[in-house]
Formats: structure tokens, C-alpha cells, sequence
């Protein structure tokens, strides 16, 4: 369909950051007042102190990357430009933002700072120092203990209070914090799905005038822009024909399939961003417009799994319940076409599933397309490792997660599951080779916990017959489809 232009705030309209950062030090007070109890000593003179993210140049030239804000920074201070630190005070929720140095010979090849009462005006902080000031006010505050995390440059920090540092608890804190959203966020995100979407339906009419998959990748980042999506929340997937069955290849060096391939899949794993809130959608659709008998088989299976744990998701559903959900689904289909031979409790228990789909249902979005939260750290053999996602709590309103199972023919996870002593008799070879022309599919939409189900933020069209007619259509495309 033609695309629309979303709406969004206004350029200089203030993020509502301060509630971030009352919630957060109020998860901090909570822990210290808990261990005051316990071990009797006295409540910290407590502060929060991160640095954003520094510019940086590619190796050793002075090319520039590309630029983007450190996300545990984005969500104290809603700044998106390099070079900044915040300071806040635990007790009042006080919001001290620091600006970076600048000298007249860099002015010359950066734009100036703003002055502190633009800044004021723009970022939802209560007072604004510059870089040199911030030995005098980590002075005034006399901190006995400094929050921070680990990540964390604190080289400006005077040296007398290194010691005060506490890198253990901020992160626990601010993960918790960016697990639940808050309405502001979620509206955004909504704005960011939406047009991210129209992107990914834009794409599939545009698909038939293309040939390389790098065009594709391209087209779409074009279309984001075109919606006032500055830029990517990840390096878009675009995979066609077998290698659908790659989980995360980003080099998009291949030619699309011909077009008398009746098969041939085009998997699109991408989402925009806008203030560092991205998405995470994926579609698939076939290269010439219409599906093959096979590829609509497997299509249609990867879609009963999703619909089925969508319409079972909302406030109080536990995570794991889910993701077996989708893998029994896939059992029962798998044997109900044959590729798979005995009873569906054996096979589930045997994990015969994992010759197909291997990877996890889904995460949360937010700041990072795979956002914090929902995960407890821990230590084992001395590396750290994390809990499967949500796997001791339940599903809360206002989280935003992504649901996204899959089939693949992965040459690789094939061969290691049907060559295992004692399964040979569970895979039917002939009919694995059959349906290995389709390569893979998956099906992933962003959606939001509500209390009684969900709200799907994802609006990209998903039977057969919708994305058949939509990439059918010959209406115009109001001249969003570049030529190159």
C-alpha cells in the first residue's frame, strides 16, 4: 500500500526522563534502607553518576562512526548528543547534567553546545554544569556512596571518591526500572512500530522491481526515513531463498532469486528507531508474490504458533509456558505433515523440535532492540551468565516484548538431529527434503502486556492472502520507491 507519513512530537518536546529517574532512586533507597536494618549502619549521602557515550573514529583513521547514545544514558537524561554526564542526587531526585568541554578550535568542526537555558528548556533535568565544574559539585555533595555501573567512565570523577563507588546495584536497578515502560514510552514505541511497519509493507510492493538483497536492505532503511525513523535499531536481516535458514547473516551480498523459483522466500528482520526506542519486526514473503504449496505449508505452521501465543498472552502468563506453547504446535504440525513420525509428548520431551526452531521466543524492546530486564545475572565458572528471560516472574502490563517463532532447514541443525543414533527413525528424510526449498521462516511482531491480552503494535499485514494481494497491487506508491 501507498505509504503513510506518522506523526510524531515535536522536534524540541521534552522526554519525561525525571521519572525515570525518581523510579530508580527509589528502587536505591529502598535496598539501602533494607541493609541499613540489617547490618545498622547509617543511610548513604548517596549519588547516580554516568558519562554518555563519546564520539569515536574507525580504527586507526579519523573517519567517524556512526554515533549513537549509550541506552542507560538516553534513559536518565533523554540527551542524544556525545559527551555529556549526569549527576543525581538519591535523596531528592535532583538532576545535575553536565555538559562536555568544548574549545574554540573544535567549534570550528562541531556545533556549539547549547547554553544551559536551552538545555533547561529542552532536556527534563534540574540544573545544568559545565564538565569543569564537576569536581565542585561532587564536592558539595559530599557523596559516601556513588552508583554507578561498570560500564561507566568515572576518570573525571575526583579521585578522592573513587573509592565511594558502588558499580553492583544501579545496573540491577535500572534494568528493572526499563522492564516496566511507562505510558510516554510506550507511545513511542507505538509511533516507532507503525511506521516501521509501513516500511516492511512498502518494501514487500517494492520487492518485484529489485534484484539484490543489498537494495533491498537500503529501500528500507530509505523508508524509515521517510517516516521520520533517523535511523536503525539494528543492521537489517534481508535474506532470501535457502539462506532464510541463517539466523543473523548481515552481509546482504547476495542476488534475490530468480523469478521462475516458484519457492524462493525473502526474510526481512528489521525496525527503525527514533530517540533510541526501536522495534523488531520480521516478515517473509515470497520473491515472485505468491507462495509455492510448500512454502505456504510452512508459512501457515510458523503463523498458528505465533497467533496461538498471542491470543494467550496478557498480565500473569509465564513466559516458559509460551515458549512451550509454540514448540508443541510446531511438534504437531511437523508429524502432521510428516516430516516427523511418533507421538508428540515422546518428541517434545526428546527436544526433537530444536531440529527446526533453536532459538528463544522472543525479548523485550525498549531502548535496545534485545532490552534489559527480565533476566537475573549470575556467575558461573567465573563468567557471567543470565536466567532464560522472565524465568521467575510473570508477564506484567506494560512491558513490550517481541513474539517470534520459526522454521528452518538449516543444512546444519538438520544433519546433526538426523544422523543422532536412535532418531533416525523419528525424521522422514524425503519429506525434510521436500519443504527444505522453502529455507526457513519467521513471523515476529512487537507487542504490548495489557491486563486482559495485548495491544500488537506491529500492523504489517500476515495471512497469505493479505501480503499476496498487497504485493499484487498496482497502486502507486506516491513516489517513495527510489531509483538508484
Amino acid at each position: 500500500m501507498a505509504p503513510h507519513i506518522v506523526s510524531f512530537r515535536r522536534p524540541y518536546q521534552r522526554i519525561q526522563t525525571k521519572s525515570h529517574c525518581a523510579k530508580i532512586c527509589d528502587l536505591l533507597k529502598k535496598e539501602a534502607h533494607a541493609a541499613a536494618a540489617t547490618d545498622q549502619v547509617p543511610q548513604p549521602n548517596a549519588i547516580i553518576y554516568h558519562r554518555g557515550a563519546l564520539d569515536a573514529n574507525r580504527f586507526d583513521t579519523d573517519v567517524e562512526l556512526d554515533y549513537r547514545q549509550e541506552s542507560y544514558f538516553f534513559y536518565l537524561t533523554g540527551v542524544e548528543d556525545p559527551g555529556y554526564h549526569v549527576v543525581i542526587e538519591v535523596a531528592t531526585n535532583q538532576v545535575h547534567l553536565i555538559t562536555p568541554e568544548m574549545d574554540e578550535i573544535e567549534s570550528l568542526w562541531k556545533a556549539p553546545i547549547d547554553s544551559p537555558t536551552k538545555l533547561l528548556q529542552k532536556y527534563d533535568v534540574d540544573q545544568v554544569h559545565d564538565e569543569r565544574e564537576l569536581p565542585q559539585l561532587i564536592a558539595r555533595l559530599k557523596p559516601t556512596v556513588i552508583y554507578t555501573l561498570d560500564i561507566t567512565d568515572t576518570t573525571l570523577l575526583p579521585p578522592m571518591y573513587a573509592s565511594n563507588a558502588d558499580v553492583t546495584q544501579l545496573r540491577a536497578a535500572m534494568d528493572e526500572c526499563r522492564l516496566i515502560k511507562y505510558v510516554w514510552e510506550i507511545q513511542l514505541l507505538r509511533q516507532v512500530c507503525h511506521a516501521s511497519s509501513r516500511a516492511h509493507m512498502a518494501l514487500m510492493q517494492s520487492t518485484k522491481y529489485h534484484r539484490h538483497e543489498s537494495e533491498l536492505m537500503a529501500l528500507f532503511q530509505w523508508f524509515c526515513v521517510r517516516h521520520g525513523l533517523s535511523r536503525q535499531a539494528y543492521i537489517p536481516i534481508v535474506l532470501s531463498g535457502r539462506r532464510a535458514s541463517i539466523l543473523h547473516e548481515t552481509r546482504h551480498h547476495q542476488n534475490l532469486p530468480p523469478s521462475n523459483d516458484p519457492h524462493a522466500i525473502v526474510l526481512v528482520d528489521a525496525g527503525g528507531e527514533r530517540s533510541c526506542y526501536g522495534t523488531d519486526i520480521t516478515r517473509c514473503y515470497p520473491a515472485n508474490g505468491k507462495f509455492s504449496p510448500e512454502a505456504k505449508t510452512i508459512y501457515e505452521i510458523v503463523l498458528r504458533m505465533q497467533q496461538s501465543v498471542l491470543s494467550s498472552l496478557k498480565e500473569g502468563v509465564m513466559w516458559a509456558d509460551m515458549e512451550y506453547l509454540a514448540k508443541r504446535i510446531l511438534v504437531e504440525e511437523m508429524v502432521r505433515i510428516g516430516i516427523m513420525n511418533g507421538d508428540v509428548d515422546m518428541l517434545m520431551d526428546r527436544d526433537c523440535y530444536l531440529a527446526f526452531y533453536y532459538h528463544s521466543l522472543g525479548h523485550s524492546v525498549g531502548l535496545d532492540v534485545h532490552d534489559v530486564g527480565g533476566r537475573h545475572r549470575f556467575v558461573l565458572d567465573d563468567v557471567e551468565q543470565r536466567t532464560d528471560f522472565l524465568s521467575h516472574r510473570p508477564l506484567e502490563a506494560n512491558m513490550v516484548v517481541t513474539v517470534e517463532p520459526g522454521v528452518y532447514f538449516n543444512e546444519t541443525a538438520i544433519r546433526t538431529w538426523t544422523s543422532c543414533p536412535g532418531y533416525e527413525h523419528i525424521f522422514d528424510l524425503e519429506r525434510i527434503r521436500q519443504y527444505s526449498v522453502v529455507g526457513g521462516i519467521r513471523l515476529e511482531d512487537t507487542v504490548l502486556i495489557t491486563k486482559n491480552g495485548i495491544e500488537n503494535l506491529t500492523i504489517v499485514p500476515k495471512s497469505v492472502d493479505e501480503i499476496e494481494r498487497l504485493m499484487a497491487a498496482t497502486q502507486d506508491l506516491e513516489g517513495a520507491y527510489p531509483y538508484f
